[in-house]
């Protein structure tokens, strides 16, 4: 399998008085594409800003998605586990304070896949004083898999909430994965006035969904517009294609 684009982003799963500048975790995000069967080595380096050394054992677990939500499960509690399949070397590692430690995972695509994602987790052994108590920090990479072109996205009516004295324009959509394979999506709402003219625009935060996943997707205008007869036009992309949704309001 050959990745895609991996992102350098900090994914603190569990997390107490580190900040968020403490830990961090590159690539956090591993997109594959490939084919059933095929295997996959990633290098995952862990920082550590803190001054204290700290260990880690390393666990895969399964993204599934159940009513629409991500669940995590423990490797081999699927019949598919891809999760199963997953091998670190080293099984576990110390990072010192301020410096950093590399581990290689290796993930086959086992058939039938019903599941497109894995989470390769450092799970933290050492335990951070706070006051009485202690806190315990794990990271976790996303390995998402994309093995067919099976890639399609729904979208629900358009929501509008239009700006109050109190409150700014508001757009709202619930997109739902409805293919095989995983899909990050992005958005932009369009607004125009009572004669299709072009008067302001603003973006979605992107969001990444697995095969059945849903989400809400939300963008909030900080501009104003005058009294009258709108139209939002919002259009979200998602791996080379795209869908429209659109809605009229009125501002008072």
């Amino acid at each position: 399998m050959r990745p895609v684009a991996p992102l350098a982003v900090l994914a603190v799963l569990v997390a107490g008085p580190l900040s968020a500048q403490s830990l961090s975790l590159s690539p956090a995000v591993v997109q594959l594409k490939g084919t059933l069967g095929q295997s996959s080595t990633q290098t995952l380096t862990l920082t550590n800003g803190t001054k204290v050394p700290m260990t880690f054992d390393l666990v895969a677990q399964d993204v599934v998605v159940r009513n629409g939500a991500r669940v995590f499960v423990d490797a081999g509690a699927e019949a598919d586990s891809m999760a199963a399949t997953a091998v670190f070397a080293p099984p576990s590692v110390t990072v010192p304070g301020g410096g950093s430690k590399s581990v290689n995972v290796t993930v086959t695509a086992r058939p039938p896949a019903a599941h497109r994602a894995v989470v390769a987790l450092f799970r933290g052994r050492t335990r951070i004083a706070n006051g009485r108590t202690g806190t315990i920090a794990s990271l976790g990479a996303l390995l998402t898999f994309t093995l067919s072109n099976d890639v399609s996205v729904t979208a629900a009516e358009l929501g509008v909430q239009p700006p109050s004295a109190t409150t700014l324009l508001a757009f709202t959509d619930a997109l739902t994965n409805t293919g095989a394979e995983p899909a990050v999506v992005k958005g932009v709402a369009a607004i125009l006035d009572a004669s299709g003219r072009l008067v302001g625009r603003v973006a979605f935060e992107s969001t990444r969904l697995l095969p059945r996943e849903r989400s809400v997707m939300h963008a909030e205008y900080p501009g104003s517009l005058a009294a009258g007869r709108y139209r939002g036009l919002a259009t979200f992309d998602f791996e080379g294609r795209a869908l429209t949704k659109s809605a009229e309001f009125e501002v008072r």
